[in-house]
């Protein structure tokens, strides 16, 4: 099992899986706090491409979109964001993201 923080592109995990079977090992899925969302080497996003080309099942605890939605709707008693950190995080999500139906 890898374990990441966070996946932008990919690259970390690759990296990872080719350390895992040089080492004569073989991975079996990858556990993410974050998925960013963002698009990997092409047009699928970065978690699309790992369980596709390394056949690795990525679980994600959080992804972008449900952050936005968290910290967009606060519950009883949570400070909300300051209005341009959310904006900050949607342009983000607009700009490297892929759409929901890739």
């Amino acid at each position: 099992m890898i374990v990441d923080d966070v996946i932008t592109a990919g690259t970390a995990i690759r990296e990872s899986v080719d350390l895992i079977r040089a080492a004569g090992a073989e991975p079996v899925a990858v556990l993410l706090a974050l998925d960013r969302q963002e698009r990997g080497r092409g047009e699928r996003s970065a978690v699309q491409e790992v369980e596709a080309d390394l056949g690795l099942r990525c679980v994600s605890l959080l992804t972008l979109d449900t952050l936005i939605d968290i910290l967009a709707n606060p519950v009883d008693g949570a400070v909300a964001p300051a209005a341009e950190h959310l904006a900050a995080l949607r342009d983000y999500r607009a700009q490297y993201g892929v759409t929901a139906s890739l």
